[in-house]
């Protein structure tokens, strides 16, 4: 996990509350670097000690490293070279402006992942290896059995803890789906991440949608827009 990581993680967390149709559409260069992650907004959250680590770690996610964006091929490139240079130039990026740039969708983490959960389970656990879902060896149905048996008998601690409490996060009840803080009974929205907690209805045909729907479940409408700021 370093600087890129986690500007990327919480450049989705952010259109994930603020825009969510950017999820899907491109933004330009300006628009990335100067309204959704500039440097005075990410600084705190992903742990930045300068604007120079701020501007490398940009001009990475830029260049399309890790295949987190996807973009132009030349300035992908051009970028690239600028970062290899004898003194790395971190400030190419600002010749495109225009330049037009989209999450790739097969890197988009989905709600509820890991790296939005409090900063006291993400301690305590893997991200990367709970992002990529390490194939798991084939278990016998008395194995499997057995070692049931005996988690009850022994209490979860540690990471084991952290790591059961975040899977119980999408079936506990009252527990916000993104983030698993327990949000107040009467709230509509998650004080802690943003999310939507409270059922829509669809603007076509009145159907009640959960927060994570895109689409009506009943008509195949899609969800109305909202003001920025919702989740």
């Amino acid at each position: 996990m370093d600087d890129l990581d986690r500007l990327y993680f919480e450049f989705v967390e952010i259109l994930r509350r603020e825009r969510p149709s950017a999820l899907t559409e491109p933004l330009t260069v300006v628009e990335l670097h100067e309204q959704v992650i500039p440097y005075r907004r990410v600084r705190d959250p992903v742990g930045f000690r300068s604007n120079g680590d701020y501007e490398t770690a940009l001009t990475r996610l830029l260049s399309g490293e890790r295949d987190y964006l996807l973009s132009d091929r030349d300035m992908q490139e051009e970028l690239k070279a600028g970062l290899s240079d004898f003194v790395p130039d971190i400030r190419r990026y600002r010749a495109f402006p225009g330049t037009r740039v989209w999450l790739n969708p097969e890197a988009i983490p989905p709600p509820g992942d890991i790296r939005y959960a409090p900063p006291e389970l993400r301690e305590q656990i893997d991200w990367l290896s709970q992002a990529t879902g390490s194939p798991e060896e084939p278990h016998e149905p008395e194995e499997e059995a057995a070692a049931g048996l005996a988690a009850v008998d022994q209490p979860a601690t540690g990471a084991g803890a952290g790591a059961e409490t975040l899977a119980r996060h999408e079936s506990a009840p009252g527990l916000c789906p993104r983030c698993g803080v327990g949000p107040p009974e009467t709230a509509a929205f998650c004080p802690h991440c943003g999310c939507r907690l409270s059922a829509d209805r669809c603007r076509n045909c009145g159907a009640e949608m959960e927060p994570a729907w895109r689409f009506c479940a009943d008509c195949g409408a899609p969800r109305a827009r909202r003001s920025a700021g919702s989740a």
